[in-house]
């Protein structure tokens, strides 16, 4: 559409230019030599007579048929290109008015990924704070049972070899006064005392 513009421009505008310049030029001419000859105005002359004087009226309608020619020639072309730029335009801001939602959209997003990310590390800490104290709380009644268990096996320990020392010193006791009674009776026992005890002893075991 550009093109057929242009075209049409530098076509007709230096024939017109032409012709409005030789127009002009004879008017001055005439004026020049109005002592000699009256000025000659041509409107509609057609001619050699009229070499120096185009018909300015008959220009005049030329150049308005032209116009109403080219007026008639680009009506729709350039109703189409008009529409077809207006369509452009409007979806160059369609586009735009897009881009900048979606932009405002992510810079939203953005913003609210960055509170979550705040509200997120907040969460964390608390709960590594909390998982912090509840592992030092079960480290603590470890540590506190495994004291008591020691301690307790420690005392069932000390309880047992108590007893059994308890038990080794009451067995030697009683073989020491045993073998104390054995000698003393042994030093009070006569030989005849001693066979006694012997028939004594057979006749129980015989019975």
């Amino acid at each position: 559409m550009r093109r057929l513009l242009a075209r049409w421009f530098f076509v007709v505008v230096p024939v017109l230019t032409a012709a409005f310049g030789a127009a002009a030029k004879g008017a001055e001419h005439g004026a020049g030599g109005g002592e000699h000859h009256a000025e000659v105005k041509n409107w509609w002359g057609v001619g050699s007579d009229y070499a120096e004087a185009p018909a300015l009226g008959l220009l005049s309608i030329t150049f308005l048929a032209f116009l109403a020619v080219l007026v008639v020639a680009l009506k729709k072309p350039l109703a189409v290109y008009l529409e077809n730029r207006a369509d452009t335009v409007r979806k160059a801001i369609d586009e735009a008015k897009r881009a900048k939602d979606a932009a405002e959209a992510r810079a939203k997003d953005a913003e609210a990924k960055l509170a979550a990310l705040g509200g997120e590390v907040l969460r964390l800490k608390a709960d590594f704070e909390a998982q912090g104290r509840a592992e030092a709380e079960r480290l603590e009644k470890a540590a506190h049972d495994a004291a008591a268990r020691i301690a307790k096996d420690a005392e069932d320990t000390i309880t047992a070899e108590t007893q059994r020392a308890q038990l080794v010193l009451r067995q030697e006791a009683a073989r020491l006064a045993l073998e104390l009674a054995e000698e003393r009776i042994r030093g009070a026992l006569t030989d005849a005392d001693e066979v006694r005890l012997q028939r004594s002893l057979v006749d129980e075991l015989r019975a």
